[in-house]
């Protein structure tokens, strides 16, 4: 029978890293975000250019928040069944 060579603490080590790049997403678009309405009184066809951008830029920044956010209940699933197969005697 094949060995699973795969330890749920490693598992659980990338669920973490997930959540805290999420984290760190997550307070830079708020950085854009904020740095996009610092300009709100600029009225020109300039200060519009940049708010359009910073906002094409924020939904780029928060586009992969959900796809990651989906993966943790995976990984945690997957730390758990290698936990209930590790404690399986042969």
């Amino acid at each position: 029978m094949p060995m699973v060579k795969s330890d749920p603490e490693v598992i659980r080590k990338v669920k973490a890293d997930i959540s805290n790049a999420i984290k760190e997403i997550q307070a830079a678009v708020n950085n854009i975000r904020m740095a996009r309405n610092s300009a709100s009184g600029w009225n020109d066809n300039l200060g519009n250019q940049y708010r359009d951008l910073m906002t094409k830029i924020e939904r780029l920044a928060e586009s992969p928040i959900s796809t990651l956010q989906a993966a943790l209940p995976y990984l945690d699933k997957l730390a758990k069944s290698l936990d209930a197969y590790n404690r399986v005697k042969f």
